[in-house]
């Protein structure tokens, strides 16, 4: 398999009609990280964006986009806004990890949201998680009748706090595609706040992350889609969802809302009527990434796997990840896991802030 580089933004019309080409051929690919459109996204707001274009037989057969960092260290396109990873490659050919990552030049390659359905990358998983979803195939009503039957007390109670926020502020309504630059400004402002709350780094103090989501905000096409969804009770706005679309699947990536309204729980009110709302639009899967927040299994209907690991070609610096992983996971069990969880933030913290660099 021969392998060329291009920059991000050097994409021509043939190759994105080909990348397209290649996920309609496969549905685990349907998720919109995975678009030619959010790497040329990227790509115009980044200048460390390439992509590996792979050739059998003189025909294009796949794509791998990535980042490169200094000292040829590989992370995906988007790096922890990613929360879909994949080589995009047709099925049948044959490939491994270890070539792919070298024909690109790397000495190393980090992923988090990598599909596990990609054997040749298993070897490389520090750890395999789920990633929900909301599936919408049978439409809105055959969702909710599914999920009342071992969930019939979660929607019970958001019905019955739907009916306590409009007596005390107004009707709800929701603006499925805001492009309302007054709703875009509170989401940033809601996001760091909440960043800050959880000591966790601000993504929005990283000029190039509040540049990329203005750049996709407004696509609107077939494939990829921005999507700012809005929640209003009278004319109080009460939640904000920005994401995107890939066809007729929307990927959920920052929810926020008001504090001073939780009590109604608005943010769930707003996944719900954007379930609704969605169904009737041709959304059919809601991806919410991994179970790091426990509303997501509240709507999930059912779990991808993905792998968080690194792809390394340096046999001691492979040794060396292993050694710690294996130091990090028996802390994590021991008696030395409360002293050492303020150490842990601040590095956490510290890694995180790097990343977005």
């Amino acid at each position: 398999m021969k392998t060329t580089l291009i920059a991000g933004d050097q994409l021509t019309d043939d190759h994105v009609k080909t990348w397209i080409e290649l996920l309609r051929a496969d549905a685990s690919l349907a998720s919109p990280y995975l678009r030619p459109e959010f790497t040329q996204a990227v790509a115009a707001i980044r200048a460390d964006v390439e992509v590996a274009i792979a050739e059998d037989q003189g025909e294009t057969v796949g794509f791998f986009p990535f980042q490169r960092s200094r000292r040829n260290v590989g992370r995906p396109v988007g790096g922890r806004l990613s929360d879909c990873q994949a080589f995009i490659v047709r099925g049948g050919v044959d490939w491994s990890a270890e070539e792919l990552i070298s024909a690109c030049g790397l000495t190393s390659w980090n992923f988090s949201y990598l599909l596990a359905s990609q054997t040749p990358f298993r070897d490389y998983h520090y750890t395999t998680e789920d990633t929900v979803y909301t599936d919408l195939m049978n439409g809105y009503d055959a969702y909710i009748a599914e999920n009342n039957r071992g969930n019939s007390k979660t929607f019970k109670d958001l019905r019955r706090r739907a009916r306590k926020l409009e007596r005390t502020l107004g009707p709800l309504r929701v603006d499925l595609y805001s492009t309302d630059e007054h709703v875009f400004q509170t989401l940033l402002d809601w996001k760091s706040k909440q960043y800050q709350r959880t000591n966790a780094a601000d993504i929005f103090s990283f000029p190039w992350t509040v540049a990329l989501l203005r750049y996709i905000l407004p696509q609107r096409s077939e494939g990829f889609s921005g999507m700012m969804s809005a929640l209003y009770a009278g004319d109080t706005l009460a939640a904000i969802h920005l994401g995107m679309r890939s066809h007729d699947v929307l990927h959920g990536w920052f929810p926020t809302y008001d504090r001073d309204l939780r009590q109604y729980s608005p943010g769930l009110l707003l996944w719900l009527e954007i379930a609704k709302l969605g169904a009737a639009d041709g959304i059919r899967r809601i991806d919410f990434g991994k179970t790091d927040e426990p509303y997501k299994l509240k709507l999930a209907s059912g779990a991808v796997p993905v792998g968080e690991g690194t792809v390394d070609l340096r046999p001691l610096s492979r040794a060396i990840r292993t050694t710690w992983r294996h130091t990090y996971d028996w802390l994590r069990e021991s008696p030395l896991r409360r002293p050492l969880r303020a150490p842990a933030a601040a590095a956490y913290r510290l890694r995180e802030w790097m990343a977005f660099h």
